[in-house]
């Protein structure tokens, strides 16, 4: 052990790994059922990574896509690509969409370890920074879940880390492999398209002060890397299909109650009688669109959003639970004032790295404040929080480190101890309607009858269902695509599937539904009781808050 603490190489490599594999462990954990449910967005990942595997298109038929179209809405499709080999390896479950996330989780944790190293080259930073976010609210919780906003977390950090490393050091071969790694996030999901540009312009904008004379061709190389992911982010985002028309869904400025919101002022302005030229000169476009940003910015440094209740979409909250520990606040705001104080040579990185991350976010109009789009933030945070800690103990006088050290450590393991709580007592329980929690149940019952009936009338009441129709029943990715992958528009379907807006089918009959003599109806847990459920077979499916979710009726 002796021999341990003195070789500091060994003992870093050794913590390092023990925080890999806490992180590991904090993320796999009861993996299938918590959080307990699975959202769509999580089984449209996961069909179109079946269909990639066995039929090289997407749920769309499109031919090893870069993006793909659900309801309208284009997504990335780096996520399902790499979720191809544990669809193979595990089949289509819970535990195999998600298990990308787990990965690519523990190895974000290892890019805020060389990110934390770049900017302070420390190393018990480096540590504290990857411990901090290993056991981070705000990741764990993207880190069990199939989604792609974790997944882009770690090309953007290990890309930035390297990306310093490369600009502190002069390496061009650092540079250009961290220029890959942002190049891939943009296939991960949306927010890099923004934030890596703007990041690296962030990078750019003094390299007269850290770019020596003599290396003209580093400087030329770190340019056009500049130019490269600038140039792919706006072909991306307004030249790629749908790359435009996600743009404008989501923005304030494509967004109907932004301008109704100036033209209910105008027309305010037109009833008291105020010059033309007055109202123009307040009530603008220019002027509008800031201050909805503003307006949006602003929300994502509240303490509500960070330490207290977290924000949208409300499926990612932990009852009871911010997305930063409240311990940490102090640590953060000393870690502030501490980079304003010394003006280490990077500080301005680092701060202007928590200021641009809101940036994105706050020129879209959906779920403000928004957990997805601003999870970006959490590395940097986590950053100052552990640099704060570490130059806070420096100061306390030498009798009382032990004791104050002790009593955070305390606080800091019951604060992360009742988030785990919350998480895997909770959570399952509390709102679980929001991640279909008894859909599995319900087309696990409905696949067994399936060979024996005709016929499946499935309510869309709650909405988009088809992605969680084709996961649970593992259907075929190339009998899907033959039948025009029809999805779940009103009165049509696929297989034996039929999909209707009818909360009750079986109640209330809708003349469209084809007249089959064995069919299944699968109706709102929300429908009366009726007399005609006498003559027939059914059965109730209850979510687990006990809630009934379903009911199937056999006729």
């Amino acid at each position: 052990m002796k021999k341990l603490l003195k070789n500091k190489n060994l003992l870093f490599v050794v913590v390092a790994g023990l925080i890999l594999a806490l992180a590991f462990f904090v993320r796999i954990y009861n993996l299938d059922s918590v959080p307990k449910g699975f959202h769509i967005d999580e089984a449209i990942i996961a069909d179109n990574a079946n269909s990639i595997l066995k039929t090289g298109k997407d749920t769309n038929g499109n031919f090893l896509p870069l993006q793909t179209e659900q309801f309208g809405d284009y997504n990335p499709t780096g996520y399902s690509y790499l979720d191809i080999l544990p669809i193979k390896l595990f089949g289509m479950t819970i535990f195999a969409a998600r298990i990308v996330a787990v990965v690519m989780g523990v190895l974000a944790v290892f890019s805020v370890m060389v990110l934390a190293y770049a900017f302070f080259e420390s190393r018990k930073i480096s540590i504290l920074a990857s411990l901090l976010f290993a056991l981070s609210p705000w990741d764990i919780m993207f880190s069990r879940t199939a989604e792609e906003t974790g997944v882009s977390i770690f090309f953007m950090v290990l890309g930035f880390g390297l990306l310093l490393l490369g600009v502190k050091r002069e390496k061009i071969k650092y540079i250009l492999f961290s220029t890959l790694l942002l190049f891939i996030s943009y296939f991960m999901y949306f927010t890099p398209r923004l934030f890596v540009p703007l990041m690296f312009l962030a990078f750019l904008l003094p390299i007269k002060f850290w770019i020596s004379k003599r290396k003209k061709l580093f400087t030329k190389v770190f340019v056009l890397c500049f130019i490269f992911l600038g140039l792919t982010a706006v072909l991306l985002v307004f030249g790629a299909r749908g790359g435009e028309n996600r743009f404008n869904q989501v923005s304030i400025f494509g967004f109907p109650q932004t301008k109704l919101i100036m033209a209910e002022q105008i027309r305010e302005d037109g009833v008291q009688h105020t010059p033309v030229t007055l109202t123009r000169t307040f009530h603008n476009k220019p002027l509008d669109y800031s201050f909805a940003f503003i307006q949006n910015y602003f929300q994502y440094f509240t303490g509500d959003f960070l330490f207290v209740q977290g924000g949208l979409p409300i499926w990612f909250r932990v009852p009871g639970m911010g997305l930063i520990y409240l311990v940490e606040l102090p640590f953060i705001l000393f870690g502030i004032y501490c980079l304003f104080k010394e003006k280490p040579k990077w500080a301005f990185l680092i701060l202007g790295w928590v200021l641009l991350a809101p940036v994105i976010s706050s020129l879209t109009v959906d779920d403000i404040p928004n957990v997805r789009r601003a999870l970006i933030m959490a590395p940097a945070i986590e950053l100052i929080a552990a640099f704060g800690f570490l130059r806070f103990t420096q100061n306390i006088p030498k009798k009382y480190k032990k004791i104050t050290v002790i009593v955070i450590l305390a606080i800091f393991s019951f604060n992360s101890l009742y988030f785990f709580h919350q998480l895997f007592v909770h959570q399952p329980v509390h709102k679980n309607w929001y991640r279909n929690d008894g859909f599995g149940e319900m087309l696990t019952q409905v696949k067994k009858d399936y060979p024996s009936y005709d016929e499946i009338v499935v309510t869309k009441s709650e909405g988009g269902i088809y992605p969680l129709v084709l996961f649970y029943t593992n259907y075929d990715p190339a009998l899907y695509l033959s039948q025009g992958h029809p999805k779940d528009k009103t009165d049509t379907g696929f297989g034996k599937f039929f999909f209707v807006d009818n909360a009750c089918p079986f109640l209330d009959r809708d003349p469209k539904v084809p007249n089959i003599k064995k069919t299944i109806y699968v109706e709102n847990g929300n429908c009366r009781d009726d007399k005609k459920l006498d003559s027939v077979k059914y059965t109730n499916i209850y979510n687990t808050s006990g809630v009934k979710v379903f009911r199937i009726v056999y006729d």
